[in-house]
């Protein structure tokens, strides 16, 4: 199994360097242009399913980086890190310590650890290996997600400082091969 994996395209939140979270946004015109971008990109990328977050802005950019336009499937186990009482507020706010603790499920705010992450996203690809052994599966999500697939794939040890860094940006597409 191979999975390319997209992160949402910009939306206000990105803008506004606030903790989107969950938040039903819609894309930006720069959201939405990144998205086609994306999507002339992919033309050179086979893939067989479409899963998106069901996260608006991931639903969105799904919709628009689709040239196949096959079905898109949606799963709540590669949805956005849950911010907890942070949703909307700015960034600099999180205690990135806290928020990628791999010794418990919330933070003091209330916010969905990276242990926690950790457990839905393998959950998700052992699920995803089972079903789609041997196919090319384009995934939707965010970079919280992102992060962790690149942890769980990747295998090796982390430091926090390699962690707490991990950033995907809207324009990349990383592709994890023979999962």
């Amino acid at each position: 199994m191979n999975i390319i994996v997209i992160r949402n395209t910009e939306a206000p939140s990105n803008v506004n360097y606030v903790v989107g979270g969950r938040c039903d946004e819609k894309l930006t015109q720069k959201g939405i242009n990144q998205a086609k971008q994306l999507r002339e990109e992919l033309k050179n990328i086979d893939y067989d399913i479409i899963i998106s977050s069901p996260v608006n802005r991931a639903v969105e950019t799904a919709e628009i980086i689709n040239y196949k336009q096959l079905p898109i499937a949606q799963d709540d186990r590669i949805t956005e890190r849950d911010p907890g009482k942070l949703v909307l507020k700015d960034r600099n706010l999180v205690n990135k310590s806290d928020w990628n603790s791999l010794d418990k499920l919330k933070a003091k705010d209330s916010a969905e650890t990276l242990l926690s992450l950790l457990n839905r996203t393998e959950d998700f690809l052992n699920d995803m290996k089972t079903k789609y052994k041997n196919k090319n599966i384009l995934l939707v999500t965010h970079n919280s997600i992102s992060r962790a697939i690149w942890i769980l794939v990747d295998k090796k040890d982390k430091s926090k400082e390699e962690i707490n860094s991990y950033y995907h940006r809207s324009e990349d597409i990383k592709i994890y091969r023979n999962i």
